[in-house]
């Protein structure tokens, strides 16, 4: 009696082998392409939301800038620099005046582009004083533009920046309320 063979000959491993060698070369160079590109992709949606994030923040300021449940003096907003720094006054605790600048409590905020970073600090009324901090990481992200043009009680807010090769500009328009 004969018995049936099964399983496939040395030839036709031989030639499986092959194809599967050809296709793990072809994945292993496939590879690092995808995730180089999936590390671009990863920085500029990181990028995109650091400044979206610091879009926010600015906008939130804006919009309060000039509100005063009182009598408040003096400007609600100043914008110097050439619209790279911005001064900004409201009565943040409602008690109906702008608390001055060596107040603890003080109205006065600012924020300026200065070596590409954006900075904020509270208690300022000028753009060249010390003491101002930084809104993101220097070693990610990199301001090239901060720029505020005001068009009656309409504000225009530029953001522009990079991080490695990948760059976002933005742009926003807000509607001063109490300016």
């Amino acid at each position: 009696m004969r018995i049936a063979q099964r399983g496939f000959s040395l030839l036709e491993m031989l030639i499986a082998m092959a194809i599967g060698a050809v296709l793990m070369v072809s994945v292993g160079r496939f590879l690092p392409l995808l995730l180089e590109q999936n590390l671009r992709l990863q920085q500029r949606v990181q990028l995109q939301q650091e400044l979206q994030q610091i879009v926010n923040t600015l906008q939130k300021a804006l919009r309060r800038a000039g509100y005063c449940h009182g009598q408040c003096s003096g400007s609600a907003l100043t914008i110097a620099a050439s619209g790279s720094c911005v001064l900004l006054r409201w009565d943040e605790n409602s008690n109906g005046r702008w608390e001055g600048v060596g107040h603890s409590e003080s109205d006065y905020y600012g924020y300026r582009l200065r070596s590409g970073q954006l900075e904020m600090q509270r208690g300022v009324d000028e753009c060249n004083s010390s003491g101002w901090e930084k809104l993101s990481d220097p070693a990610f992200l990199t301001i090239d533009t901060f720029k505020l043009e005001r068009q009656g009680t309409r504000l225009v807010l530029q953001l522009a920046g990079h991080a490695d090769s990948q760059s976002v500009e933005l742009e926003n328009w807000i509607e001063g309320i109490n300016l």
